[in-house]
């Protein structure tokens, strides 16, 4: 009978949870659906359960999105994005990734009162330190140039908190028998930490690819070209153009949110799991 009562119960929480799921996921389908109609099709179809369905697949039904890319220098945006995101994994995980070791492993003077700077740097707003970046970058005259944009954005607090916490757990006895095959620590680390990080690796991939994605303010304070622009920034321009449609405004967000969408898709384990192991470390 308390087995018969536990699968109702979970039959119950499996239907009220889809349930929800769909309540989320009916701007996605509206926005999607609507991507692929004139403005006129959206009016009509506003009230009516057709908004929530494309139309059929025929001539012109690819138009929005034939037209921003062509008329636009959106994709140029996007694949901007998309190398800048690029660059700063990979320098992302290399800087973060060795200052968390450091303050795993390694012993030195103020080793834990620089970990509660970092800890303490986590709650600060990223814009309170705007504005004395972009002094450091305009002193540095880098300004509209991609090194000045990811330069600032290399180390990240939680990044190498989270990096800590992985390694903190790593046995010693795998550094110590790496060493008898003459593996300094810098081979060490690369060889060996990060190949036994992967979940850790995958979510700092990911929270960075996001965090880029997802920027507009520091790109709009740094690039000037068009050349460099972002796709946040490129999203604001085009929906702000008087003849962009809201058939082209919604293929444009939805352009925006589909790689989003697939990154998060893809990684969402890693991403749990990453952020459960983290916080179930002591030390």
């Amino acid at each position: 009978m308390k087995t018969r009562k536990s699968k109702v119960l979970g039959i119950i929480l499996v239907v009220v949870m889809i349930i929800l799921s769909l309540l989320f996921l009916f701007p996605v389908v509206w926005m999607i659906a609507n991507s692929f109609k004139g403005d006129a099709a959206i009016t009509a179809d506003m009230n009516t359960i057709q908004a929530f369905v494309p139309p059929a697949p025929g001539k012109g039904f690819f138009n929005n999105y034939v037209s921003i890319i062509t008329d636009t220098n959106f994709l140029r945006y996007m694949l901007n994005t998309l190398f800048y995101a690029a660059l700063l994994i990979v320098l992302g995980v290399v800087v973060n990734g060795l200052a968390g070791y450091a303050l795993a492993k390694i012993k030195f003077p103020f080793r834990d009162k620089w970990l509660m700077i970092i800890m303490m740097l986590m709650i600060i707003p990223s814009e309170t330190i705007i504005t004395i970046n972009f002094l450091f970058i305009a002193k540095l005259g880098l300004l509209n140039t991609v090194i000045g944009y990811i330069l600032p954005m290399i180390v990240n607090p939680f990044n190498i908190f989270l990096f800590r916490q992985v390694f903190v757990s790593l046995p010693d006895d795998v550094y110590e028998a790496a060493q008898l095959d003459h593996c300094g620590p810098v081979k060490y680390f690369f060889t060996m930490v990060l190949p036994m990080s992967k979940t850790v690796v995958a979510t700092v991939s990911v929270f960075t690819f996001l965090n880029v994605w997802n920027d507009y303010l520091w790109p709009s304070l740094v690039f000037t070209s068009s050349d460099l622009l972002t796709t946040q920034i490129g999203l604001n321009s085009i929906t702000s153009n008087e003849n962009t449609t809201m058939g082209q405004t919604l293929a444009v967000i939805t352009l925006i949110t589909i790689p989003v969408i697939i990154i998060y898709s893809l990684f969402s384990k890693q991403i749990v799991e990453g952020v459960v192991s983290t916080g179930s470390k002591e030390g």
